[in-house]
């Protein structure tokens, strides 16, 4: 997480800093279209608080509004596996493929998108797509471990074997 936030939190210094030694003059147009960035990231964090507490209508207005923001590539994507998340959890699949489907097509290499996509299938019967998803996923992240846990759950449903347990795909 961190990773992600670094950038943006030294660019919030520098900022900071020329707003300071420019207080007297308007606000630039890159500086707005930060503020707006930066409000998108701070709205993408409390929609995914709220999955966290299964919250996935409040979690779906957020990413709903916030997709009318002018974001970057990753945080559009992020929106819309956000709300595939929040579909799986309300088992809409329709409305969660369409979503999981537009985040890859964003950004076609994020691992977290085919385990959701794989999720989809594997909630709905289809275990051999699901796997097929997951071991995507691995491509990206061949050590995950969330991925593997899909992939074994994918296995036993195909099989049959459930050992009396129901079991959920970890959504990301």
């Amino acid at each position: 997480m961190y990773k992600l936030i670094r950038p943006v939190l030294i660019a919030a210094c520098a900022l900071g800093f020329t707003s300071v030694a420019n207080a007297d003059k308007p606000t630039s147009e890159s500086a707005m279209k930060f503020e707006v960035l930066m409000r998108a990231s701070t709205s993408l964090e409390r929609a995914h608080g709220l999955i966290l507490t299964g919250d996935s209508a409040g979690a779906r207005k957020i990413y709903l509004r916030t997709l009318n923001n002018d974001l970057t590539t990753m945080q559009a994507a992020r929106v819309h596996n956000g709300l595939c998340v929040t579909y799986i959890m309300d088992e809409e699949w329709e409305n969660a493929m369409k979503h999981c489907d537009a985040a890859i097509r964003i950004v076609p290499n994020n691992w977290r998108f085919y385990n959701n996509r794989g999720n989809i299938y594997l909630e709905t019967g289809d275990f051999d797509r699901a796997y097929e998803q997951y071991k995507e996923g691995l491509r990206f992240a061949p050590k995950s471990m969330i991925i593997q846990h899909n992939i074994d759950l994918a296995d036993g449903r195909r099989s049959g074997s459930r050992d009396g347990k129901p079991q959920d795909a970890r959504p990301i």
